[in-house]
């Protein structure tokens, strides 16, 4: 059976997973958080892996194993800023669910999608190309009547991860404040509107959004199934932003989370973006650091 490959789109069916579902080079990876939009404390989504999953999963934890946790010192308790890990660290983590930096890996949660494309994001941030999100994630997957497990995760062989480390997908904040000087970049913040205006209350010192930025909230990417709008569609509304692709563009959100979800949206319809890991959290924790509102 040939190695499959999962370069040519950024999500899959689930039409393509369950016909793949046996393919004994494929991992199918769960990467599900569960976020208070309120506290923004956040718990591993495990536990709800353990009640019922897609067949021949496993859970991979975002927070405890592909997290720096010296990024949440400051924060309040639950509250985590999902600090990118060092490549050794990823590389690790990674292979003991049997992926390597060719392995092809299909990743999915069970809420609003960004978790799976946090870790589709640090897959080809750190070298792996051969990742897709499955569209419409755990939720379609349940309504469309297809196979549901309660197994152990399989027992996969170590990975060997030899990481690759892909500089133009991240942002530092050193990179985001030259952008607010220049015409030729772009930032996109991923949040709702009301976060973007600075009037919703978050657990950040500050309220607002970093200057020159526009507004394409995650959810406003995907139709009524939770799936990635059309090509079509997506162009639109991120044209209608002034999304360039002739331009440098950085996504951003509150941690780093929802940021992914726009860049896989928008590498659907073929444009590459940088990701700023710190997003807010780290911006509104240097009070030298302008915050716009309105």
């Amino acid at each position: 059976m040939s190695t499959l490959d999962l370069t040519r789109s950024p999500t899959v069916s689930g039409d393509f997973l369950e016909s793949y579902l046996q393919h004994p080079d494929l991992r199918i990876l769960d990467a599900t958080v569960i976020l208070d939009p309120n506290s923004w404390a956040a718990n591993s989504g495990r536990a709800t892996w353990e009640t019922e999953h897609i067949p021949r999963s496993a859970f991979v934890d975002l927070i405890a194993e592909l997290s720096d946790p010296d990024g949440d010192v400051g924060l309040p308790d639950g509250v985590h800023a999902y600090k990118l890990p060092s490549e050794r660290d990823f590389a690790y983590a990674i292979s003991q669910y049997g992926v390597s930096e060719t392995t092809p890996v299909v990743v999915y949660d069970t809420t609003a999608g960004m978790w799976a494309s946090r870790l589709w994001w640090l897959l080809k941030l750190f070298g792996n190309h051969n990742v897709a999100v499955l569209d419409g994630g755990w939720k379609l997957w349940k309504e469309e009547g297809r196979p549901i497990s309660t197994e152990p995760a399989p027992r996969y062989k170590d990975g060997l991860f030899q990481p690759t480390f892909h500089r133009e997908l991240l942002a530092t904040k050193e990179d985001v404040i030259a952008a607010t000087q220049d015409t030729d970049a772009i930032l996109i913040n991923a949040l709702w509107p009301e976060l973007f205006r600075g009037e919703a209350k978050t657990p950040l010192a500050r309220p607002g959004r970093i200057p020159n930025s526009v507004n394409v909230p995650f959810t406003e990417t995907v139709d009524q199934h939770g799936k990635l709008a059309s090509s079509a569609l997506l162009a639109r509304t991120f044209a209608s932003e002034g999304v360039d692709k002739t331009k440098r563009i950085i996504t951003y959100c509150g941690g780093g989370i929802a940021a992914t979800f726009d860049a896989l949206a928008l590498a659907k319809i073929g444009i590459t973006c940088a990701v700023y890991d710190g997003s807010l959290v780290e911006w509104v924790a240097d009070p030298d650091l302008p915050l716009e509102t309105g």
